[in-house]
């Protein structure tokens, strides 16, 4: 599995990456990084201003040249940069493990590219994998050396379990401290639904935008006859004979479940994506993806 996802991270790539920007409907305006600007004595982007220095403040930043001559203590302002967070959703129950590539690692390249966008971009950014719970958090950081972690984290994930994606979401929204841009990425198979979860998010407001992995042959099926059908995360079993009518019925079936997700989305303000795993991967990044509201 580690190939399969390390297969696609090059030096080239990464750099075409590094050319993009997650970008936010919420956040202020800001000519390069980050989310906002703000007054902050110490480190920063771009010198301001100098104050008298009060009782208390870091001696680090006294500017001794101005002592030197003026016999008084300064502190540097500078201008600081708040980065916006980014945090991302996986999914990782065992709907996600099917398909030709499966789902599962469609969703985690996806996911690892975004986050190197992101932390390339300054911003923090979070992870969270779910199936029926929350599987595994790891904290918003912030940095382009905090990459190796977040390919450990992908690469730990294995498919399992049955989805909830209402109750996960739901809980995550309730225990984040700092919400920003969710990027929620699954395959959203739940026969639970998912509107609870995207609307707790909402409540927090989360800048919310939603992937959704399918497999070609979900989107477009084309197998007929007599077919031995797995229902992967129930492990229910049953013979089927498929034909032309049934197929025309799963087609519109398909075509509606997309359709209420899309409408769903655009009702709430939340962007959508779907993506097939059959799209070259770069193409989806670089091309597809970009030419949404996500990136830029």
């Amino acid at each position: 599995m580690a190939n399969q996802i390390e297969s696609f991270i090059d030096d080239e790539f990464l750099k075409k990456l590094e050319k993009l920007k997650i970008i936010t409907r919420k956040s202020a305006r800001s000519p390069q990084r980050g989310e906002h600007r703000s007054w902050h004595s110490g480190e920063g982007l771009e010198f301001l201003d100098y104050r008298k220095y009060h009782l208390g403040d870091d001696l680090r930043y006294v500017d001794w040249s101005v002592y030197g001559r003026l016999d008084k203590l300064f502190i540097k302002l500078f201008h600081a940069e708040k980065g916006q967070t980014a945090h991302i959703l996986l999914d990782t129950s065992l709907s996600m493990g099917t398909g030709n590539p499966s789902k599962d690692i469609t969703a985690k390249k996806i996911a690892a590219a975004i986050s190197y966008i992101c932390l390339s971009n300054l911003d923090k950014t979070g992870l969270m994998a779910f199936n029926n719970k929350i599987v595994e958090i790891k904290a918003p950081a912030r940095g382009k050396n905090q990459y190796p972690e977040v390919l450990k984290f992908f690469l730990s994930l294995n498919p399992s379990d049955q989805t909830n994606l209402n109750g996960c979401l739901a809980e995550y929204a309730s225990i984040c401290k700092n919400p920003g841009i969710a990027i929620i990425i699954s395959d959203l198979f739940d026969s639970k639904g998912y509107e609870d979860g995207l609307k707790a998010l909402a409540y927090r407001e989360f800048d919310i935008n939603l992937i959704q992995v399918m497999d070609h042959e979900e989107l477009f099926w084309s197998k007929t006859g007599n077919l031995l059908l797995h229902e992967t995360e129930t492990g229910e079993k049953k013979v089927t004979f498929v034909d032309k009518y049934l197929l025309d019925f799963y087609q519109k079936k398909m075509n509606t479940f997309i359709s209420n997700i899309k409408s769903y989305c655009g009702h709430y303000g939340i962007n959508y994506f779907l993506c097939d795993t059959s799209v070259p991967f770069e193409d989806l990044l670089t091309k597809y993806l970009s030419r949404g509201a996500l990136f830029r």
